[in-house]
């Protein structure tokens, strides 16, 4: 989420297909009824105005999503990969697909055990807790659908990181919670704080003041994880380490989702933007819709940061980016916030603090802290880096 300045497209986040076979409560994206799908003229387009750019280096990662993106064959990505490989001139490339793993099979393993592809898998913790909001079409909870997934990847050996949204309810069940992820056999695991984002105008840990049972509920699930031998990596737990570092150095921290062209996001059709993905295709007339040109459309690149929503955008964006440095004591460990949420919750860009980032910022951040601090003081506990 944070990196220490502007090194070049760092995530090209790309919708093979809008349409998710799950009909999960919380969900963000619009259109995900929608079953076509990228064609090669856009792959194509994508491949010589991006992936052959000198923006796109070795570090890029192409993140398929927006979607449920297992909804298309293995072979589809074959395919496009083959496409994008021809515009572009590369050989190879870094792929990454966050999944609800109800449709992994054989096939899907052995696309998976590929050297630069990786995996992320998406699940709330137990049964009765995950099927509180992920259901699937007809209503029906998908635990058990995600867990043959998952032993489709032990048996594959495919090592992949879970995604869990803690929702109001998670708060209630932090140890389970961390017994269940702790018990997918996931090399790491990233916490969601449920946020109202997209199409999503609801939250359940923004209805009323959660930040002490946030801190209650992170301490409690740290105390799960570091009872084991070998525990999961927490994601944010690595993240606040690897601010601090960033600190420590006297480099600059900057948020990727509010850099331009840090992030480039290209839907089914090939209209593209920049900044959080989530923004992509929110209806907003006075930013375009968050959509900045068309890849099959544009003469360069460059057209893309000429269009007048673009430099809409930027401009609010930069505007709630300098209150943040100006007036918050977390700006060093936040870089400014996430435009996605700021427009999510207020309709506006040029903001400063959000709801969100109350819980899912600062009440993070400093338990985290807090817990570092005291184990560093503790003679008898071991602090893990």
């Amino acid at each position: 989420m944070y990196f220490s300045g502007i090194t070049g497209l760092q995530l090209l986040v790309l919708q093979p297909t809008p349409f998710c076979n799950l009909n999960c409560s919380y969900c963000y994206l619009p259109d995900r009824s929608n079953r076509s799908r990228m064609d090669d003229q856009t792959l194509e387009s994508v491949g010589r105005h991006i992936v052959a750019s000198s923006l796109f280096s070795e570090k890029s990662t192409i993140v398929w999503h927006a979607g449920e993106p297992l909804v298309l064959s293995p072979d589809w990505y074959i395919s496009a990969c083959e496409t994008l490989g021809s515009a572009s001139g590369r050989k190879s490339f870094r792929q990454s697909f966050q999944t609800n793993a109800t449709l992994i099979d054989d096939r899907w393993v052995e696309y998976f055990a590929q050297p630069e592809v990786t995996v992320g898998v998406s699940l709330d913790g137990p049964e009765a807790l995950n099927d509180k909001f992920r259901h699937d079409r007809k209503g029906r909870g998908t635990w058990r659908s995600v867990m043959k997934g998952i032993q489709k990847l032990h048996d594959g050996n495919i090592p992949f990181h879970i995604i869990c949204v803690v929702t109001a309810a998670s708060l209630d069940k932090p140890k389970s919670l961390a017994e269940a992820l702790i018990n997918t056999g996931a090399q790491s695991i990233g916490l969601n704080i449920e946020e109202i984002d997209g199409i999503n105008r609801h939250s359940s840990l923004l209805e009323t003041d959660h930040q002490s049972r946030v801190r209650a509920f992170l301490n409690d699930f740290i105390d799960v994880l570091d009872s084991q031998k070998n525990p999961p990596r927490l994601r944010e737990r690595d993240t606040l380490n690897r601010l601090l570092a960033v600190r420590k150095s006297g480099q600059t921290i900057r948020n990727q989702e509010n850099a331009p062209g840090a992030i480039l996001s290209v839907d089914v059709r090939g209209g593209v933007s920049t900044f959080s993905p989530e923004l992509l295709g929110i209806d907003s007339t006075e930013f375009g819709n968050f959509n900045f040109g068309n890849i099959n459309e544009i003469r360069d690149l460059s057209d893309i940061y000429l269009n007048r929503n673009f430099l809409r955008c930027q401009k609010a964006i930069s505007a709630g980016v300098a209150q943040c440095k100006r007036n918050c004591g977390y700006f060093p460990l936040c870089g400014g916030g996430t435009p996605a949420n700021k427009f999510g919750e207020t309709q506006r860009l040029d903001v400063m603090e959000t709801s969100f980032c109350q819980i899912s910022i600062k009440t993070v951040l400093d338990s985290l802290l807090n817990r570092n601090i005291a184990q560093a003081k503790s003679p008898e506990i071991e602090c893990r880096e």
